[in-house]
């Protein structure tokens, strides 16, 4: 008896042990999280690619790599649309669900914010990252950024991405990787200060800033962040700065594709890519996490060969041709997508907000207009549910330049076409040269009018854009488009321009009045 009653003790006692170890454990650790039940969000931005710079998108020469695997085993996207063709209101739109226009993401003299502008993206517009905070996930991002830095001081760093919802906020380039930030000195003598630095969160670490190891540095902290939070809910936006120019390419990397420069910087981040999907792997996270990768607009055909490539589309970065428009784009999802899939539905990354919000079970805001369409069930059902989408805003600044409704589009205006030949003479003497025959601008001379007889095109037959439709039968067609353009201007209530004058004493410095310093563990 005395046997007995001790063995029921030892019983007792060890699973009273039992009951109050795992009281210590997290429940996510216990049970495996339904893929369903809050997916991890992971956003992963190219800057300035074009359509065609991937092996998965019919680029000849550009090496397959890891970003073409993610193809392989998601949904490739071939009518993903850009909410604009320049960097700012791109990404305030991609963040915010609406179009840029309604933001205020434009103005009379600039199409984007630069370093010392005292505006960035307004506080009452709602973010992904904030929108999925208030319903438990973790957020954060790094890279590039482009929002907005300082707005009363030249250290007060009020538009940067902390205001914005994200928690945890790594190496960023407030700005953006720019030209006269060229540390191979082909484009300028020496980098430009006051273009060219990196914040860690709201502090400068470098000015000017050198790229050699940037990579590596935002791929060590998404990694960190995953880890850190591999059991519960998370967000994070990795918005890389290849493949902007001035290019740039870790020395593993240099002289790696049979492209030149520009595919060995595309090889690095397709490199980094793939370590962020190996990561989920490995943390066993991959079907409990949805992976977007896409470019924030075309590629910049201007600066010849060391710009990207928008085949089989017409037009460039900066203009409303399908070439500034139209981007690659992949979804990933193991346990949810099928592989190899192609989706050919008109999508905008004006959408993912509402896909965010939507696989998050975060209310959809009701205070505003929200143009993106949720993606959700296209996502689940690897494409065959079709998407509702039907209709693409073509704008530059605040000018509503053209618009697609399902198979056609009008240009009301547009950037003037110029030639290959003289591309091809002005690349000769280097694409500086190139550069400066574009023209940056929404207005004349910059455009051409097309008002009084828009230029119709089937996208589905034509999508370069090569042939107007002319004939009576189009007619109806072109009559629709007038009648969405008539709906939208009368219903739209523009934001207050942002772009304003830009205040000196705004210009982002870490040690005034040197503004030169390497505080960057990785140099």
């Amino acid at each position: 008896m005395v046997n007995v009653a001790l063995s029921d003790m030892i019983i007792k006692f060890t699973f009273t042990v039992v009951i109050l170890a795992l009281s210590q454990v997290p429940f996510c650790l216990m049970l495996p999280r339904d893929p369903l039940d809050k997916p991890n969000i992971i956003i992963l931005v190219a800057d300035d690619m074009g359509y065609g710079d991937l092996s998965s998108y019919g680029h000849p020469t550009q090496e397959s790599g890891p970003i073409d695997r993610m193809a392989l085993e998601g949904i490739r996207f071939t009518q993903w649309y850009s909410p604009e063709s320049v960097c700012t209101p791109s990404r305030g739109a991609t963040l915010t669900g609406r179009l840029p226009v309604r933001v205020g993401l434009y103005g009379p003299y600039e199409r984007v914010f630069i370093p010392h502008m005292p505006t960035g993206l307004p506080k009452n517009e709602i973010t992904i990252a904030e929108a999925l905070k208030d319903v438990g996930y973790a957020t954060g991002m790094n890279g590039k950024w482009h929002l907005g830095i300082n707005e009363f001081r030249f250290d007060d760093g009020n538009h940067l991405p902390a205001h914005h919802g994200f928690d945890e906020v790594g190496t960023i380039a407030p700005f953006t990787h720019h030209a006269r930030c060229d540390e191979e000195k082909k484009i300028v003598s020496s980098p430009e200060k006051s273009y060219c630095f990196f914040y860690s969160n709201d502090t400068i670490i470098q000015q000017p800033a050198a790229h050699h190891n940037i990579t590596k540095t935002l791929v060590y902290e998404t990694k960190a962040f995953i880890y850190n939070h591999e059991n519960e809910p998370f967000f994070y936006m990795l918005n890389f700065l290849h493949l902007h120019d001035s290019l740039f390419a870790g020395p593993e990397f240099q002289a790696s594709s049979k492209r030149g420069e520009y595919g060995d910087n595309l090889n690095e981040m397709s490199w980094a890519v793939g370590e962020i999907l190996d990561t989920l792997r490995k943390l066993e996270i991959e079907k409990n996490t949805l992976v977007l990768f896409i470019s924030d607009h075309g590629g910049h055909i201007e600066i010849c060969s060391d710009g990207g490539k928008n085949s089989p589309f017409r037009g460039s970065k900066e203009t409303t041709w399908e070439g500034g428009f139209r981007v690659p784009a992949i979804a990933w999802w193991p346990s949810m997508i099928e592989g190899a899939t192609v989706s050919r539905d008109i999508v905008s990354s004006l959408d993912i907000f509402s896909t965010a919000l939507d696989l998050a079970g975060a209310p959809i805001p009701s205070d505003r207009v929200i143009d993106g369409i949720s993606l959700k069930e296209h996502f689940l059902s690897s494409g065959r549910t079709p998407h509702s989408r039907e209709v693409i805003h073509y704008y530059c600044s605040d000018r509503l330049m053209a618009i697609r409704h399902r198979d056609y589009k009008a240009h009301f205006y547009s950037k003037p076409k110029i030639s290959l030949d003289i591309y091809s003479s002005l690349c000769y003497e280097g694409w500086p040269s190139a550069r400066s025959y574009s023209c940056y601008g929404c207005h004349v001379p910059c455009i051409q009018s097309h008002e009084l007889t828009p230029l119709l095109f089937n996208l589905e037959r034509d999508p370069g854009e090569l042939y107007p439709l002319k004939s009576r039968k189009h007619k109806k067609y072109l009559h629709q488009i007038w009648q969405e353009r008539d709906d939208h201007i009368k219903n739209l209530v523009k934001g207050e321009p942002l772009f304003t004058e830009p205040a000196t004493m705004l210009l982002p410095c870490c040690n005034p009045p040197y503004c030169f310093c390497n505080y960057s563990q990785d140099q």
